[in-house]
């Protein structure tokens, strides 16, 4: 037999993961001549294809590295791995045991945004993720889990393999509703996944903002008649527009018993604006509302008016004013 060396294992194999999350197995062999070299997983011989590469470098005169590659590494790839070499003066084997926990988790393709349709009236929290294993979606505001209503739509679907899309739609957020903190946790038996939103509700500058709380007053009006009269105080800095809209939604026009009132404060750009209702009645009761706009924004606030007596008391209803 010509002279050479029986392959062997002059050191232990290593384990290591790369950048772009495959794993590597690497075996530093001594032989001469090159030995043939085979990859076995739970004994099955490996081939060179699809998630699994395999490479020789040449570290020396008789010094070699065995490299097996494992792309998109999954939990499942966990378990017994040898590197078998045999040449004419002998075999070795080198034995892996890989541990592996996590590796099939969720994880973002696409990072967690807010974005805004149908002209601002819906809002739409949404990711993508990708799972090896099936995923569940579960939405939370702070402590409570968010559910679908007829205000909230709650989108989960597979859109390719592994790929899926999670979303939450608010129609007409608030402030008062949908401020605050939003995560969603995308889960499987491997592990999960977190996308947290945080959503703000900020004035742009410039738009109307209320200066002191509202207050629903009692006068008499310069005819001598009892009057009910709402004042706002509010700041602006572009020249604002004032609404009223009734207890039933719709926008209030001045009559015999209703007036609008708007006049600066005297600070700067800030102004007070006033509904003033005569002879008021109890069918007047009802939660009016004052929207205050200019190009900066708007803003609304609601004053409740409560007055006793009986509703048919055939007076002009304010309310289809």
């Amino acid at each position: 037999m010509p002279d050479g060396k029986a392959p062997h294992f002059p050191q232990q194999p290593v384990a290591r993961q790369n950048e772009d999350g495959s794993l590597e197995l690497e075996c530093f062999l001594e032989a001469n001549p090159l030995p043939d070299i085979k990859w076995f997983y739970d004994q099955n011989e490996l081939k060179q294809e699809g998630r699994f590469g395999m490479r020789l470098d040449k570290k020396g005169n008789e010094a070699f590295s065995a490299v097996l590659q494992i792309k998109d590494l999954a939990d499942s790839d966990a378990g017994a791995y040898r590197c078998a070499i045999v040449n004419p003066h002998g075999k070795g084997n080198a034995n892996f045991n890989l541990k592996l926990t996590g590796f099939s988790a969720p994880t973002f393709i696409e990072k967690p945004q807010i974005s805004s349709r149908d002209d601002g009236q819906v809002m739409v929290m949404e990711f993508r993720a990708k799972s090896i294993l099936k995923p569940t979606f579960v939405w939370q505001k702070g402590d409570e889990i968010v559910a679908e209503s007829d205000r909230i739509k709650i989108v989960f679907k597979e859109e390719q393999n592994q790929v899926y899309y999670a979303a939450l739609e608010i129609k007409e957020p608030t402030k008062e509703k949908d401020a605050g903190q939003f995560v969603c946790t995308a889960k499987n038996e491997s592990g999960k996944l977190t996308a947290t939103f945080t959503v703000k509700f900020e004035v742009p500058q410039g738009a109307p903002t209320f200066t002191r709380k509202p207050q629903i007053l009692q006068k008499t009006s310069d005819s001598g008649d009892p009057a009910i009269v709402f004042d706002i105080g509010f700041q602006a800095d572009f020249n604002p527009e004032v609404a009223w809209l009734n207890p039933k939604g719709k926008k209030m026009k001045e009559s015999s018993r209703i007036k609008f009132a708007l006049t600066p404060d005297g600070g700067a750009n800030t102004y007070t604006a006033q509904l003033e209702l005569k002879n008021y009645k109890a069918k007047d009761s009802g939660t009016y509302t004052c929207n205050i706009k200019n190009e900066a924004g708007e803003a609304n606030v609601e004053l409740t008016l409560n007055i006793e007596g009986p509703m048919d008391d055939g007076a002009d209803d304010a309310s289809e004013a």
